[in-house]
């Protein structure tokens, strides 16, 4: 029996050369367990040093069913964390007072207030108010804004390092400098310090309404009368408090620090936003009310009625 050897001949093309990424693949380890614990998942390919950073700020920037709480939650969960963009202080006068007599800066949806003299008792006399949500606002980007607020006699600002200086402003979180101290405790003590200091005019209230009835502005002579040093936060009565009273207050919290996300959410039922989402008219009573919806608001509210078939078609 004869053999034969067979041969065999290939034909290779050309090859194609392909080239592709490493995908990165999450292994667990403590910090998924740890984020378990407080309902954050790591984001696909996320390091754990940037997962650790927004664990931390789960005790940080508490999530919550207000404003911030839900602003602080979503920034979280989309990876993002709120940094200061913005610093507020007061401008002072030779012997280091501020000018302003009661200082208070409020950020609101459309724009930023600055009162020269604000008191809880309907005293409000404002310095300007600059306005950021549209394009044409004169605060529109953050550099602007910061040169708005240092054309004020009274306050001046700051952008923080690192911090875009185009930045939009509608992004700085809604904030005031306003703080309310509801139980500050009155010590057995003619001379009290109080726990803050920038005590707001007219905000001061006191348990024991005998001792501190009748406030004068040098010291005290007779009994029920007190004298208050609303920039150091004391107080000083003629009378001998029992200790166990205390006062309520409202207080300037400056410098003013104001944080940044790049998301931001509102309220249908903010006025200031409405007043972005509606022409504005005037009435016969000089009333100014909400008009049509303007461009932008239609095409809010024709996006959110095709979401939800709630007043709107299908």
């Amino acid at each position: 029996m004869s053999r034969k050897t067979i041969g065999l001949s290939f034909y290779v093309n050309f090859p194609t050369q392909i080239r592709k990424s490493p995908v990165v693949k999450n292994i667990a380890n403590s910090f998924d367990y740890i984020g378990g614990l407080v309902s954050l998942q790591r984001l696909s390919g996320e390091s754990n040093v940037e997962f650790k950073n927004r664990l931390w700020d789960v005790n940080v920037h508490l999530g919550g069913p207000d404003y911030e709480g839900i602003l602080n939650n979503i920034g979280r969960e989309l990876g993002f964390l709120r940094r200061k963009a913005l610093t507020i202080e007061l401008k002072t006068k030779s012997n280091g007072e501020p000018v302003a007599i009661n200082p208070r800066v409020d950020f609101l949806a459309n724009r930023v207030v600055l009162y020269s003299d604000w008191r809880p008792n309907g005293t409000a006399v404002i310095d300007r108010e600059i306005n950021f949500y549209k394009l044409s606002d004169s605060g529109y980007y953050l550099s602007q804004l910061v040169t708005e607020i240092n054309s004020s006699p009274y306050f001046t600002s700051t952008i923080e390092d690192g911090t875009r200086s185009n930045l939009h402003s509608f992004l700085l979180i809604r904030s005031t400098s306003d703080r309310l101290v509801v139980d500050d405790r009155i010590r057995v003590d003619k001379f009290q310090e109080l726990e803050k200091t920038n005590i707001t005019n007219d905000s001061l209230s006191f348990v024991e309404k005998g001792i501190f009835e009748t406030e004068v502005n040098t010291a005290p002579a007779e009994s029920g009368e007190y004298f208050v040093d609303y920039l150091n936060g004391t107080v000083e009565s003629f009378d001998l408090p029992s200790g166990v009273g205390a006062c309520s207050y409202h207080y300037a919290k400056f410098p003013m620090e104001i944080d940044c996300l790049p998301i931001q959410i509102f309220s249908f039922q903010d006025e200031d936003f409405q007043k972005e989402l509606f022409d504005q008219k005037t009435l016969e009573s000089g009333d100014i009310v909400n008009a049509l919806p303007n461009i932008e608001g239609t095409e809010i509210y024709h996006q959110l009625y095709m979401e939800t078939n709630v007043f709107w078609g299908n």
